[in-house]
């Protein structure tokens, strides 16, 4: 067995001091991999920029020469049945729900960030002796012997997990089938525990009921709650870590239905991705990026389950999920990139830039348009007698409870299996999944399954509005490729505008110290808001919200 030792003996400096604790098995040449990104991120992180004083010792305490032979791989010589000591300090600066923070109300670690793979050795177990200083409380994901001893069964599980040592932390539980779920809130909690709770049991109970089962005997739901504007979960097999903030604000009730949002989704993903995954990341190779195009499935399915198992079970009512899918539709008029790139081409390039804002127009976002290619498929399941929450327990049992993955092609033939129509399917992959094509016509059209209609209302903002120019703080973020100004303005562009004789008068200042002024017509509407109306009452509306 492998022993980290965790310590923090300064908290103001946000340094860790990390041992890692192992035995060679033979006279050999031992790789030291530092992940290079962590599970629900598809982006190189390159945690190795948070290390120093790295050095290796023997158990006689002599210092043994290494080499770095990547950014994050150490190599060195040993003996046969040695012990070693490998030692280094790890910065701690960075809160987020999958990162590592220290301050002198915590220590919090997302141990991907820090824990060495020893290569040929992933499989064997790992003890973790974490009890820093000044803190009397440990929660983590991951299970404690007798001694509060953390352990891991294997790299893989060592580095799904969390911890976290405080003084003061919200406690509360309930059950849902065979599992404990805990809630653990760090931070100031300015909601009502009753109805909190019975959100998660509903939406909880929901999920397992439509999978038939939950992966686990105990599950953790641990918040990070900030007196700054934050929003981020990360998904682990056992747990999630969700940050969230301004605390103060969730006694507003359009806050505390994001903050269920993001609690559904990741709680989906203990089905869909920790274990419901494409067969390139069966085993998680954290050396390298991994590449895939199964990003509609990974994020897109549990960005549109995740709320939809809200309004399944009553957390959400139909006004309230509609309100979250007209955000979705905001996101995407704003955004031409699915003229440019399909979602597959899209998730293939998440590793390159999938979590930025990038160069206009470029792509598609996985969880926005994936989640809207997920409702029209549900919704063609539900013409034709199935549904998607039944292709996802199917997909549990194929793929996900067995651990075997998949690939695109055994994915989308289990869902062609639940319907009589493949054909319409098979259309609707090659002009959207495959494909450039415009999806919201498509969307608006099958909307009317469910008596909802999309009217689409001018946009309020004059420049989005006539010029199809957004901008924030008076600076152009973004100008429609259609724009008469497209020729003409750049973003950047300090902009102010007038109208004047039926025309836009527009002055820019650019950053090149030029100044411009341009006139224009106003002769088309860009970026309308998107709004969603309820007309009537249908069959298979009934059966979508049971």
């Amino acid at each position: 067995m492998h022993k980290y030792t965790i310590s923090c003996s300064n908290p103001a400096s946000q340094f860790l001091q990390i041992q890692l604790e192992f035995t060679s098995v033979n006279e050999e040449e031992i790789l030291l991999q530092l992940p290079s990104w962590r599970a629900g991120r598809y982006q190189l992180a390159n945690y190795a920029q948070y290390i120093r004083d790295f050095k290796i010792q023997n158990e006689q305490g002599e210092e043994i020469r290494f080499r770095k032979i990547s950014k994050d791989c150490w190599s060195f010589q040993a003996k046969k049945k040695h012990i070693y000591y490998v030692n280094y300090e790890f910065f701690s600066s960075r809160m987020d729900a999958g990162g590592a923070w220290i301050d002198e109300d915590q220590v919090y670690v997302n141990l991907i960030n820090c824990c060495l793979e020893i290569k040929g050795y992933e499989n064997n177990p790992i003890k973790i002796d974490f009890k820093p200083i000044g803190f009397s409380r440990i929660i983590s994901t991951l299970p404690k012997n007798k001694s509060g001893d953390l352990l891991a069964k294997d790299f893989q599980m060592l580095v799904d997990s969390t911890i976290l040592a405080t003084n003061e932390i919200t406690h509360w539980e309930y059950k849902s089938g065979n599992c404990l779920f805990n809630i653990w809130i760090k931070g100031e909690v300015k909601f009502d525990q009753e109805s909190f709770l019975d959100s998660f049991q509903k939406f909880t109970k929901t999920q397992i009921r439509d999978f038939g089962e939950f992966p686990e005997t105990e599950y953790h739901f641990i918040f990070q709650l900030l007196p700054y504007r934050h929003y981020h979960g990360v998904e682990h097999q056992k747990g999630t870590v969700i940050t969230f903030g301004p605390a103060e604000n969730l006694s507003d009730p359009s806050q505390m239905e994001d903050l269920l949002g993001v609690s559904s989704h990741e709680l989906y993903h203990a089905w869909n991705v920790c274990r419901i995954r494409p067969k390139e990341l069966l085993p998680y190779d954290f050396s390298k990026e991994t590449y895939s195009k199964a990003g509609w499935m990974l994020e897109g399915i549990t960005t549109y389950m995740g709320d939809m198992y809200l309004l399944k079970s009553g957390v959400y009512s139909l006004d309230i999920f509609l309100k979250q899918i007209e955000n979705t539709l905001k996101k995407e008029i704003q955004n031409q990139g699915w003229e440019n790139q399909s979602i597959l081409e899209s998730s293939f390039d998440l590793w390159l830039d999938g979590y930025q804002a990038g160069i206009p127009d470029r792509k598609v976002n996985i969880y926005s348009h994936g989640s809207l290619i997920c409702f029209c498929l549900d919704l063609m399941l539900l013409e034709n007698g199935s549904s998607f929450p039944e292709v996802m327990k199917d997909a549990w049992e194929k793929f996900g409870k067995p651990m075997v993955g998949y690939t695109n092609d055994s994915f989308w033939k289990l869902i062609l299996n639940h319907t009589t129509d493949q054909s319409s399917l098979k259309i609707f992959y090659d002009r959207f999944i495959s494909g450039k094509e415009d999806l919201l016509v498509f969307f608006k059209e099958k909307l009317n399954l469910l008596g909802i209609t999309l009217n689409l209302t001018e946009n309020q903002d004059p420049l989005a509005r006539d010029l199809g120019v957004l901008s924030t703080d008076n600076k152009i973020i973004k100008i429609h490729q259609e724009s008469p100004a497209y020729s003409d303005l750049m973003i950047g562009d300090e902009i102010k505008f007038q109208y004047l004789e039926n025309k836009i008068h527009v002055v820019i200042y650019r950053i090149n110290g030029t100044y411009h002024e341009f006139k224009y017509d106003s002769s088309k509407e860009f970026y309308p808001i998107p709004n969603l109306v309820i007309e009537k009452g249908t069959e298979i509306r009934e059966k979508w919200m049971k």
